[in-house]
């Protein structure tokens, strides 16, 4: 869906997404883990990955982690993003690994093994999860 004011799509989150887009909203990140055994989910699911139970509960990680791959986008797939940009997949501290986008900082500055940290960010009333370098 895209926002009619900005023309930027936004998340329309679903019954299973929506806890996860409403933290964001509140300035917290939250993964599913099973309380069987301990794995964290990236991207919602209805069942764990590992054990296959419906044992999942969202739980807040750290938002911490390191740039593990990404691409620094020149041409926009729509006018309304502003290029460039730097989209990532970021690896938490907790195992998952999130595609997001790098905000904050330069492009010199994204390298493979970057520390970051989640940072939400509000776009046309919407809330959302992109992560940011961590800058000593």
């Amino acid at each position: 869906m895209l926002d009619e004011i900005s023309g930027l799509p936004i998340p329309v989150p679903t019954a299973q997404s929506r806890p996860f887009w409403e933290a964001v909203a509140r300035g917290v990140l939250v993964l599913q883990r099973c309380r069987n055994d301990g794995r964290y989910e990236w991207t919602p699911q209805t069942v764990c990955s590992e054990c296959l139970e419906d044992t999942l509960e969202w739980t807040e990680v750290s938002g911490n982690g390191t740039v593990y791959s990404y691409s620094v986008v020149s041409r926009p797939q729509i006018p309304a993003f502003e290029v460039p940009y730097t989209v990532a997949i970021v690896e938490l501290v907790e195992g998952p690994r999130m595609l997001t986008q790098i905000v904050g900082g330069t492009r010199d500055q994204v390298a493979i093994g970057a520390p970051v940290r989640f940072h939400p960010e509000e776009r046309g009333g919407v809330s959302f999860y992109c992560f940011e370098l961590d800058l000593p």
